[in-house]
């Protein structure tokens, strides 16, 4: 509100009716006169014209509500105020605070003579700012939306990005597996040759094909904190957990090293403590990395964007985890307290299944899942759960999460599972005892017998061993072993295991109860092995606590 107070001298030309005005001001109390009386000059002979709107209530806005008479600029019917904001005649407002209880005539707010304040202005004027508040209004809120618009659009943006990379990275396997396509073809009358030879000459399968040849040694870190290491098809990447070198960064991840030229690429974290144990979907060959930690956590990672995208809480420290070749939405946690959690991808708030609940608490050291298979002697799938005292497989049911259990004859002090999903033969690593003072590897395939009826509900899942390999005469970490096709033969298998005493990796060739040959370590014992296979070359990657070897599969002539 602007304020603006003129004043005029008493114009000679207002007649008898100035004069009354005038007149009667004086009896009131001896008023100034109005602060300011508009004329309009009406010529003669033509008809009075009214005044406009906008000028009625200028005129409106210059008189005192309480009297209806014009305010003045002294005397006591000065222009005054309330707290309010509200204005009247000096003289007026008091007089009315004084009879009327102590109230605004226009709001009826809380009033006293000491509120009244007068203003000193020559005029009154009122802005209409409606119009303005209202477009200032309508711009912050296109602001908000302009704003929020481009937030969305920066979203899409990276999405699409990210999405460009994704079809890249399928375009290029796609191209891989062409390429192996036609490689498959061009050798497959060659094989095909070769096996006939074979079965003229009734060649005997325990001749050696080839050996292991030790290619590259990759230093991971110094420390001396790496543990485990898993493969992903995928990407061709392999990654090995170790403890974190940056304090920026604290806790545990991988590093990734790329298999096409074996070089150290990046670091992701993932654990604030040890990582116990990794694993990829085997079904889907995406870039999901599945890893428990001795923080209580199972964490699912991308390697495209080394993230973690999904944490699961556990009850213990996890010890092992291993995916459900029959349903990849679903991985199982092997904890410390011997449980096993069952967990969904889509329900990211609670284990969907408690796995040995009653059950020994020893810790669940290694699990392994068998997929089912109806076109195999043994049929149903299940998972494989080794703790440190025993050896279960927990039966898979179609109704549900189901699961029976079924105590398996194994027994030993157990740091290892693995099993081979072709021929369907497991592989379990036993530690030295009082008993048999040397590392046991027993290899066992899965049995089911019945009742005297066929009852689906007298079935009863068991193992039988079918050969045993001597190790070497101590272990004091607990080291990882493996079953694997042979590169060179289809049919036959291999098993990889390190070797503490001897400082090296035993390869044994399961037609024989020997080991075939030795890969020397040099920087102390392994802890895991890694088969994989990258254009159509077979490797071995051995892992101690400082440094990765990788060894290529030599054919021999």
């Amino acid at each position: 509100m602007e304020l603006d107070v003129e004043t005029e001298p008493l114009q000679a030309t207002g007649g008898l009716t100035q004069m009354e005005t005038m007149s009667n001001g004086l009896q009131r109390g001896s008023r100034m006169t109005p602060l300011k009386q508009k004329t309009t000059n009406v010529p003669q002979g033509s008809p009075p014209s009214k005044l406009s709107k906008d000028e009625d209530d200028s005129e409106d806005g210059q008189h005192c509500p309480i009297c209806f008479e014009v305010w003045t600029d002294s005397g006591g019917h000065r222009l005054s105020s309330l707290k309010c904001g509200h204005l009247f005649g000096q003289s007026c407002i008091e007089k009315w605070l004084k009879g009327q209880g102590g109230k605004c005539p226009q709001c009826n707010a809380k009033a006293k003579k000491a509120d009244v304040r007068v203003i000193y202005a020559k005029a009154i004027k009122t802005i209409d700012r409606s119009e303005m508040d209202r477009i200032e209004n309508e711009l912050e809120k296109e602001r908000k939306e302009r704003k929020k618009a481009e937030m969305e659009a920066a979203e899409a943006r990276m999405q699409r990005t990210m999405a460009v990379s994704e079809c890249r990275r399928l375009e290029q396997q796609v191209e891989q597996h062409k390429q192996q396509m036609k490689a498959l073809r061009t050798i497959q009358p060659a094989m095909q040759c070769s096996q006939s030879g074979a079965m003229n000459t009734l060649q005997p399968l325990s001749q050696d094909r080839g050996q292991y040849v030790l290619e590259k040694t990759i230093k991971i870190c110094d420390t001396g904190t790496c543990r485990v290491l898993a493969y992903c098809d995928s990407m061709a990447t392999l990654v090995v957990s170790q403890r974190s070198v940056s304090s920026l960064f604290p806790g545990y991840g991988v590093r990734k090293i790329n298999a096409i030229d074996f070089k150290t690429t990046q670091y992701a974290a993932v654990h604030m403590d040890i990582i116990r144990d990794l694993a990829f979907r085997p079904s889907t060959g995406d870039s999901i990395m599945l890893s428990g930690g001795l923080d209580k956590k199972a964490m699912l990672t991308s390697l495209i964007s080394n993230s973690v995208v999904q944490k699961y809480t556990c009850t213990a420290p996890v010890w092992s985890c291993t995916w459900n070749s029959d349903n990849d939405q679903c991985f199982y946690a092997g904890q410390a307290n011997g449980t096993v959690a069952m967990f969904d991808i889509r329900n990211t708030s609670e284990t969907i299944a408690l796995l040995n609940q009653g059950g020994a608490k020893s810790p669940v050291a290694s699990l392994q899942y068998i997929p089912a298979d109806s076109q195999t002697e043994f049929r149903p799938g299940g998972l494989l759960v080794g703790q440190l005292n025993k050896i279960s497989f927990f039966e898979a049911k179609a109704a549900g999460n189901n699961y029976q259990v079924h105590c398996l004859p194994l027994n030993g002090l157990l740091t290892a599972l693995s099993f081979e999903p072709v021929s369907r033969q497991g592989l379990a690593t036993f530690r030295p005892t009082s008993q048999k003072p040397y590392v046991q590897h027993q290899m066992f395939s899965m049995t089911k017998a019945y009742g005297t009826t066929p009852n689906q509900n007298t079935c009863v899942c068991s193992c039988e061993v079918k050969k045993s390999f001597r190790g070497g005469n101590s272990m004091k970490m607990l080291s990882r072993s493996t079953v694997h096709q042979h590169p060179s033969e289809d049919g036959r298998l291999l098993i990889a295991a390190g070797n503490e005493a001897n400082s090296c990796v035993d390869i044994w060739d399961t037609q024989d109860t020997q080991v075939k040959h030795r890969l020397l370590e040099v920087s102390g014992p392994t802890l895991d092995v890694c088969p994989f296979t990258f254009n159509q070359k077979h490797r071995l990657a051995t892992l101690t606590d400082r440094n990765l070897r990788l060894y290529k599969w030599q054919a021999n002539n």
